[in-house]
């Protein structure tokens, strides 16, 4: 499916997953990135044509944000700005009630966050060395808390895993580039944000020849970590995650803006990009 200038390929979750653990196993040198777009990142591509060919270098893009299956609606209903309009309550009610209909059409949502679970898993149970790395917030108490405790929460959790885990401050980059070309880390996480990780990314995995999988993942981490709070499948499943979280995340406000970004701005960005194609 194409969104703005930005093709995000029709994938189903088990499939992609087991490409990707026959890849690790594999003897292939060159690596591969994951991206997870969401509509905040699909906007993003508008005004910043850096992002959008990173983004375009990926091996790989998920559909990371139910939001995305609005503008998948719009994009491929064939129909004018003002049809569409009119059926902006069905499309919403697709996503709410026909979501397994919707995978059907547009490929599975694939979220950072259960991605990251699985292949933490899979590589504990295959000895898969996996390096992650942190923003620098150095004002942020609780970040920093959490960081503190992350390697042993993780080691508790995952008492198998091989694990690096680094705070990216930026005089340190080529101490930690070094640290792990001497690794044997095979998978790379990023949970830089937007854009950053993303570029983090593909820095790594071009001067890390050790790495073959590299992924931007937001802040799925903070989920194993407690950090964050995900919501109850019954929440994930009708597509309400986001509500969840503007109660019980820290950072309301800008959540609310993310919000809505997504189903208010990108859903218009999507109709006048579409009318635009048309005529």
């Amino acid at each position: 499916m194409k969104i703005f200038e930005l093709d995000i390929p029709k994938l189903r979750y088990s499939e992609f997953l087991e490409e990707i653990k026959s890849f690790l196993n594999s003897s292939q040198e060159r690596w591969k990135s994951i991206f997870t777009p969401n509509p905040e990142i699909c906007l993003a591509t508008l005004r910043d044509k850096e992002f959008l060919e990173v983004l375009q270098e990926a091996n790989y893009l998920t559909s990371d944000g139910i939001g995305l299956y609005l503008g998948y609606q719009i994009s491929e209903s064939g129909y004018g700005k003002l049809i569409n309009i009119l059926l902006s309550p069905y499309y919403l009610f697709n996503i709410i009630f026909r979501k397994k209909c919707l995978y059907e059409k547009y490929g599975d949502r694939i979220c950072g966050s259960d991605l990251t679970r699985d292949l933490v898993k899979y590589s504990e149970k295959n000895s898969i060395r996996i390096a992650v790395l942190d923003p620098y917030f150095p004002d942020d108490v609780a970040k920093c808390k959490s960081q503190e405790s992350f390697t042993k929460i993780m080691n508790e959790k995952f008492p198998g895993l091989g694990l690096d885990f680094y705070i990216l401050r930026e005089e340190e980059k080529e101490d930690i580039f070094g640290k792990i070309k001497n690794s044997d880390a095979k998978i790379l996480f990023s949970t830089l944000g937007m854009k950053k990780q993303e570029i983090s990314v593909m820095e790594f995995l071009e001067k890390c020849p050790s790495l073959k999988l590299g992924l931007g993942i937001w802040s799925s981490f903070d989920y194993f970590t407690g950090f964050q709070k995900r919501a109850p499948k019954i929440w994930r499943d009708v597509g309400l995650e986001w509500l969840y979280r503007i109660f019980t995340s820290p950072g309301k406000l800008k959540r609310l803006r993310r919000i809505y970004q997504a189903v208010i701005v990108f859903p218009v960005k999507v109709l006048f990009d579409k009318t635009e194609k048309k005529n």
